[in-house]
């Protein structure tokens, strides 16, 4: 009774326990015990050692060109997704293209994995369905695009961030008010005016913050690269899984120091999203 009166729903928050233990358990308890085992060297002390030594010169070179591919397909998908959303808001067509839009772009942002990097083998693989035909019609063209190489896989990541970037940009495009572009025409405003000076600066904050979790799901995507490059590809996470498996080397403390590192990078990523959306909520709210 006094929780009540207080304002606290009791049954609410019995109701969130489950949640509460689900989340402690698999994502609070491992990222503590991973922090925990980076600042441990192989004896069991604590040092910094171990996090200095996750920015050796070659483990650089894995950062620099994982971000380089995150960068790279958060900008070619948002740009991109952001063309696509835009016309599904402001366009006029079939009722029944758009759902198909809309349902395809919330199930393929979730696409990724072995699946998705095996279905682009079948068809873009060296003895992949379409690589087989460019190659009866040019075989250089053929030759000159492996998946394995850096724009290979983020031809594949692509799939998944356009997709994305139409989900998570819809509902800002959406919360424009319907009213503004015909107020900006009656003041004489152009189409590009109003994109320039009313559209643009409303929207930034959310297509900048949009871009940023796009970054961040780029940065951290493990299975699909490593199912199309292996270990051809410099890229942090498989650089990881090598350390954590055994197959190459086996330095868990290092992998959690890079783990450490990388998470570092997506808290500080998702923290500027975060006061970005705050700031177009503002505008979108009223």
């Amino acid at each position: 009774m006094k929780w009540r009166a207080q304002g606290i729903n009791v049954a609410g928050l019995l109701a969130a326990l489950p949640f509460f233990l689900f989340v402690a358990a698999f994502l609070v308890l491992p990222i503590i015990a991973n922090i925990n085992r980076s600042l441990q060297d192989a004896s069991g002390s604590y040092t910094l050692d171990t996090l200095g030594l996750a920015m050796s010169a070659e483990n650089k070179k894995a950062f620099v060109l994982t971000i380089q591919l995150s960068v790279v397909t958060a900008v070619i998908g948002g740009l991109i997704g952001l063309i696509v959303a835009w016309a599904l808001s402001s366009a006029q067509g079939p009722r029944w293209l758009h759902s198909m839009v809309r349902s395809f772009s919330a199930l393929a942002s979730q696409a990724g994995g072995v699946q998705l990097a095996y279905a682009f083998v079948a068809l873009a693989g060296t003895q992949g369905l379409l690589t087989t035909a460019i190659r009866k019609i040019s075989p250089n063209i053929a030759d000159a695009y492996t998946l394995t190489s850096f724009w290979g896989v983020a031809v594949v990541y692509l799939y998944f961030q356009i997709p994305l970037m139409v989900v998570l940009i819809l509902p800002a495009i959406g919360g424009m008010k319907a009213e503004w572009p015909t107020a900006a025409a009656s003041l004489g405003a152009t189409k590009w005016q109003y994109l320039r000076d009313i559209a643009l600066p409303i929207l930034w904050p959310p297509i900048a913050g949009a871009l940023l979790l796009l970054f961040a799901n780029a940065f951290s995507a493990y299975a699909t690269a490593y199912a199309l490059a292996g270990g051809s590809l410099n890229l942090v996470p498989i650089l990881i899984g090598f350390m954590i498996s055994g197959n190459v080397l086996l330095d868990p403390g290092l992998a959690a120091a890079l783990v450490t590192w990388m998470m570092l990078i997506i808290v500080v990523a998702m923290g500027l999203r975060l006061l970005l959306v705050k700031r177009s909520s503002k505008w979108l709210s009223k």
